[in-house]
């Protein structure tokens, strides 16, 4: 699957998914959703692949969407956590970005990865904590960072292996096409999930 994602405040991002094999299932799961406010971003990668690790991603999805509202990530990650106790685990990043400070706050963990120009042209990489979403009792930490509007980022799960992030982020071209590059790296058949998400900050 791949297609542009606008919602009616004028943001657009390049979405691609396509599944370890080609199977049916997919271990990957994403969430984005834009108001007058700002916008909230999240990939959700459940653990192995396949129909269990789906049911793992779109637990946490659910959790996301249904907290959505809520202006603490540290908050929707601890409930995402409790979200798959009992299922087979998942990784998480997760952003919201207030279109009027001009920030933006992270929180991550596992190996999920996410870029952004800051506000000095440089590239922005937070480090999401080490480990999963399982039930047991996660370390929570948010990052924050300020951006300027108009600045690109990436976020991917760990399925797409990309050499070069600089020249994608900095990348004066049309979101979509920017999307097209980076989906020339990935595998016809490819043998792990993969998600990408990349777009412009309003």
């Amino acid at each position: 699957m791949n297609a542009m994602w606008q919602s009616d405040f004028d943001t657009e991002v390049y979405v691609f998914q396509r599944a370890k094999h080609l199977q049916r299932h997919c271990g990957d799961q994403f969430f984005i959703k834009e108001d007058a406010s700002g916008f909230l971003c999240a990939i959700v990668d459940g653990l192995g692949s396949g129909k269990e690790a789906e049911e793992a991603a779109k637990a946490v999805v659910e959790i996301i969407d249904a907290n959505s509202s809520s202006k603490s990530l540290a908050d929707i990650i601890a409930r995402s956590n409790e979200a798959v106790a009992g299922l087979r685990g998942a990784a998480i990043a997760i952003w919201r970005a207030d279109w009027i400070k001009q920030k933006l706050i992270y929180c991550g963990i596992g190996n999920i990865r996410f870029y952004l120009v800051g506000t000095d042209d440089q590239l922005v990489y937070p480090i999401s904590s080490t480990g999963f979403l399982s039930g047991r009792r996660q370390k929570i930490r948010t990052q924050e960072f300020a951006y300027k509007p108009g600045s690109t980022f990436l976020m991917h799960s760990d399925g797409l292996t990309l050499a070069g992030i600089k020249k994608y982020l900095y990348a004066s071209g049309a979101v979509e096409n920017t999307g097209h590059c980076i989906e020339s790296n990935v595998a016809d058949v490819p043998e792990d999930d993969v998600t990408f998400l990349v777009g412009r900050m309003k």
